[in-house]
Formats: structure tokens, C-alpha cells, sequence
């Protein structure tokens, strides 16, 4: 075959809490990892949204970080990339498995020839995964994860290099209308800027309220934006985002934590015949409270934009290489971000996407 997928780790059931590192025993080229993970629900009260439970995901060569996320931003960046909905099934069902299967990309699709990790480039790459079982639902029983390689076998290429992808910066925001100065990387061209803007109940901008990039001390400014109108404009480049929620209802209600967090909209049908299914109030951000007029389950599908509070910032082209940002010329390159009103209360975080060449 020209391309295989292959198994770099079997399902594993991992420990509570710790860092499994798998070696990347691969000599060809590859185009995709794929990240299985699974979570087996204790209870009905869910404390956070299942990818909090991979705190961090990373692909290193020694001192060398090649990429590395938290769970949430690689849930996210699977739909920015490809602009399809990374597999995703929630739940609060005692005894069922909540799964995500989450991509990241080499290339600027699967099996791009041009762009693709050459792991044969490296000395030593390891997959690096951080994990806590309980951070989605404190009496969750086990978890497992199972990663995949989308290779490339037969079809021989020479990719000129591959997508890197890093959060930059976390912090927490500060008060209302204050400014966060953060420098930009300048040694590989950039693809796209990813800000996630994050507080339980609030919309993305709301925590990160306005992005302003300035080149050379203000010299040039080649994005200066308030959020909210970069959301309506991005979002009308992407399709919604769809998940599968089989959520276990009562009349006092359930808080849950669903993927999008803006223009979210819930759908679907009650098990219990003649229950009617309502929600706390609008907008649906997340965490929200639903509600059945009688004790249940439902089977919902969820809508929306903005993964996780993600908002991208895309340079050029994205199909098109030589349109993407080029900053290594440049001596400074700085972001600005404004805090909204959630004001201390949110998280901020920056990630990049560069084309490292080889």
C-alpha cells in the first residue's frame, strides 16, 4: 500500500495520574497521530470537559519540542486545520465511556507530500501524554489511550519540513481593558495564531476582549481586531462544530461541559415519552444546566463555534505555503491582548503554527 496506519501504542489503561512516554519507533514519513482516549464515568456530576483530562500532549527529541498542547487546544486544532469536527462523544452515564479522538496534523491535510514529520531527521522522538483520570468527573473508574500513525509505505516523498505547534503563553487575564505583551516567535514562517479565551459561563471575547500583532515598534500593524468581530468573520469560514452528548437528566438539572462555546445551540430527543428538555438561559456558553421535566436520558447533538474558547488568527493562504506569514526577517514582532470582562477570572493562552523546514 502507498500509505499504512500503524499502532504506536496498543489501547493502554493508564494510572491515574502521571506522563506515559512512548518512543516513536517509526522510520517513514508520517502525516498524522491520532490520540484515542477514553474515559469511563463513576457518576452524574461532571466537573470539567473530558479533554481537561490530557493536560498536556507533546512530541519532543530530546531537549527539542516539536509540538505541545493541552487536550483542549489539540481538540481544537484538529477542526481548525481540517474544518471538520474531530470525533467527540460526551456523557454523565455511570458505567459508559466518554471518547475522543483527537488529530494532529503534519501537513496542512492527510497525506500532504509536502509536509510531513520525517521522524528519521530526529535522534530520539517521544510522545509525551499528561493525564489525570479524575478531572472530568471525580468517581470517573479508569481510562485508556490508544495512539495511531497515518505513514506514509509505499509512496515515497521528501516533505521539505512540517507543521509545529506549541502554546506559546498561559496566563491568567488581568482586569477589565488592561493589555498582555507577549513577543512572537521570528525563526520559522507562520501559519496561524490560535488565542483561546476560557472562563466557566463567558463567551471567547469576553476574557480576550481585543488582538493587536505589531511588527518593528508599531511600524507596521498587520492585525488589529476586537475578538468578537474576528469570531463572526472566522466563523463564517468554518462549519459548526457537532458532538453527540447522551446525557442522564433530572428536573433539578445537570451542568454540562460541551466543546463550542459560542452561537451554541442543543438538540435532540428525551428516552422518557412526553419529557420536556429546557436549558438555564441564553447564551449557551459552558458550563450550562439542563433540564427534563422527568428523570431520563436524552440523546442531544451540540452546535456551535469556538472550541474550547479557540479563536484563530490565520495568515494567507492556508493551502498555500508561500503565502503564509514570513517574520524571520523581521527583528520584533510583538501581540497585544486586551482583557474583557471577565477580567481575572479567565485564562489566556497563545498558540502558534510555523512551518519548520528541514
Amino acid at each position: 500500500m502507498k500509505q499504512r496506519i500503524t499502532e504506536v501504542l496498543p489501547e493502554t489503561t493508564l494510572d491515574a495520574t502521571g506522563t506515559k512516554i512512548i518512543d516513536l519507533d517509526l522510520t517513514d514519513p508520517v502525516s498524522m497521530l491520532l490520540f484515542e482516549y477514553k474515559n469511563t464515568r463513576g457518576s452524574n456530576t461532571n466537573a470539567a470537559h473530558i479533554a481537561s483530562c490530557l493536560t498536556k500532549v507533546e512530541l519532543i527529541d530530546g531537549a527539542d519540542v516539536l509540538f505541545s498542547l493541552t487536550g483542549k487546544q489539540l481538540h481544537a486544532l484538529g477542526y481548525f486545520d481540517l474544518g471538520k469536527t474531530p470525533y467527540t462523544f460526551l456523557t454523565n452515564a455511570v458505567g459508559v465511556m466518554e471518547i475522543l479522538a483527537l488529530q494532529y496534523h503534519f501537513g496542512r491535510s492527510l497525506w500532504d507530500t509536502q509536509l510531513a514529520l520525517d521522524p528519521k531527521r530526529f535522534r530520539n522522538p517521544q510522545i509525551k501524554v499528561t493525564f489525570s483520570l479524575t478531572a472530568n468527573d471525580a468517581s470517573a473508574s479508569a481510562h485508556t489511550l490508544r495512539i495511531l500513525g497515518y505513514v506514509f509505505d509505499e509512496k515515497a516523498i521528501s516533505p521539505m519540513g512540517f507543521l509545529m505547534t506549541k502554546e506559546l503563553k498561559a496566563y491568567d487575564a488581568g482586569s477589565e481593558g488592561s493589555y498582555e505583551y507577549t513577543d512572537l516567535p521570528t525563526d520559522h514562517v507562520m501559519r496561524k495564531l490560535l488565542v483561546q479565551g476560557y472562563y466557566a459561563d463567558y463567551q471567547p471575547w469576553q476574557v480576550a476582549n481585543e488582538i493587536r500583532i505589531s511588527e518593528e515598534n508599531d511600524k507596521k500593524i498587520p492585525v488589529d481586531s476586537k475578538v468578537s468581530a474576528l469570531m463572526k468573520a472566522m466563523n463564517t469560514l468554518y462549519p459548526k462544530w457537532h458532538e453527540m452528548l447522551y446525557a442522564v437528566l433530572t428536573s433539578g438539572g445537570a451542568d454540562f461541559y460541551w466543546t463550542p462555546n459560542f452561537d451554541v445551540i442543543v438538540s435532540g430527543l428525551s428516552e422518557t415519552a412526553g419529557a420536556v428538555l429546557s436549558v438555564e438561559g441564553q447564551p449557551l456558553t459552558s458550563p450550562k444546566k439542563l433540564y427534563s421535566s422527568s428523570s431520563g436520558n436524552a440523546v442531544l447533538e451540540v452546535m456551535g463555534y469556538n472550541p474550547h474558547g479557540v479563536v484563530p488568527v490565520l495568515f494567507g493562504d492556508q493551502d498555500d505555503p508561500a503565502d503564509w506569514y514570513d517574520v524571520t526577517k523581521l527583528g520584533s514582532l510583538k501581540m497585544r491582548i486586551k482583557s474583557g470582562s471577565a477580567g481575572t477570572n479567565g485564562d489566556i493562552a497563545i498558540i502558534t503554527q510555523q512551518m519548520r523546514k528541514v
